[in-house]
């Protein structure tokens, strides 16, 4: 089972095509119906934001549902003395805010831009209405959510049960698994624009410098190559993963 649905992407850049293009391919609004897609894009703004952006803060309500359209975000926890857990990654094709929907509370992450960001942004008022007229809508607004607080669980079982090599090699998984794409002509899988070592360091709970090691062993044992923002992972370090995938797909 392949880990990334490439027949499921658009084949041109999200940021070149209409509002309506875009809501009619991204999760939640795939099931909508035409009429309802049309609705929503004559609402929908275009946003540019710096890297470093805030886009939403912790503790504050979307005003909106998002939709990456280029770039990438970071879903952020603040801790004590400044120091802070990168939990999600979100990159072009997936939304952040679908809370505004349903429920009035303030996020429990910061999404801050990791790097300059381009986005469509849904006003939260027409989603509202919008899941009233289209039920299914809201059945895959909650299966989004239910994705991210898994992803943020194994984070946190992650942090307490494994080494920073396997932090770090399941963080790698993870991404690729959302964001990459098979190498052509390679038993690997491409992730780009790759994080930081600084970003990875705050998605596994280290620090840069054992990041750097840890990635330089794993590069000298042929599981990773980089190029460039590009970083190649090989299949062997996704084994075990794919192991999973299989099994579900018997379930």
């Amino acid at each position: 089972m392949a880990l990334v649905d490439d027949t499921r992407r658009p084949l041109i850049p999200l940021e070149r095509m209409t509002p309506a293009d875009v809501l009619s391919c991204v999760e939640p609004f795939t099931a909508a119906r035409p009429e309802e897609i049309e609705q929503l894009a004559k609402v929908a703004v275009r946003l540019r934001k710096p890297a470093g952006s805030a886009l939403v803060a912790e503790g504050h309500v979307p005003d909106g549902v998002y939709v990456v359209l280029r770039g990438r975000v970071n879903l952020v926890r603040m801790g004590d003395g400044g120091r802070d857990l990168i939990l999600f990654t979100l990159g072009p094709g997936d939304v952040l805010g679908e809370s505004c929907a349903f429920d009035r509370c303030g996020m429990s992450t910061s999404a801050v831009a990791a790097t300059p960001v381009e986005l469509l942004r849904v006003p939260a008022d027409a989603v509202s209405a919008h899941v009233r007229r289209e039920p299914e809508t809201m059945v895959r607004l909650v299966r989004l959510l239910g994705d991210k607080l898994r992803d943020i669980e194994n984070v946190a079982s992650s942090l307490a049960l494994h080494d920073v090599e396997e932090r770090l090699r399941r963080t790698l998984v993870r991404l690729v698994r959302r964001q990459g794409r098979r190498a052509p002509a390679s038993s690997g899988w491409i992730l780009a624009p790759v994080p930081t070592q600084s970003e990875l360091a705050r998605m596994v709970g280290s620090c840069r410098e054992t990041v750097s090691r840890t990635l330089s062993a794993m590069a000298r044992n042929g599981l990773v190559s980089s190029s460039g923002r590009r970083m190649i992972l090989d299949d062997s370090l996704l084994h075990g993963e794919l192991e999973e995938a299989e099994a579900e797909a018997a379930a």
